[in-house]
């Protein structure tokens, strides 16, 4: 792995946790944060209206639920645009390599 992720990935993976009714040690495994990180992330979630806190136990709302499913699609749209980008730059690459040295 070793990529650091953005906030709205970070975003995505604690509403996937709380998809169902869950704890913070739940959220926490379940998107790889620290406690402190976690924390911070909860709070700002539940002042957003994405998630709902009741005791000590946390869920997605429906502002939550639209939030991911608007996320997922510009992800997907990212990654194509991402792999497209690579691919372009490859051949970019190959006709450099081919036409080295003509001007």
């Amino acid at each position: 792995m070793g990529k650091n992720r953005d906030s709205l990935s970070i975003i995505a993976a604690i509403l996937d946790a709380c998809s169902t009714q869950t704890n913070k040690t739940h959220i926490m495994f379940s998107a790889n944060l620290s406690f402190k990180l976690l924390e911070k992330y909860l709070e700002t979630l539940a002042q957003s209206g994405l998630i709902k806190v009741e005791g000590n136990k946390y869920e997605m709302t429906e502002d939550g639920l639209e939030f991911i499913a608007h996320f997922r699609s510009v992800h997907e749209r990212y990654i194509s645009a991402q792999k497209t980008f690579e691919s372009v730059e490859s051949e970019r690459k190959k006709l450099a390599s081919i036409y080295v040295g003509i001007s």
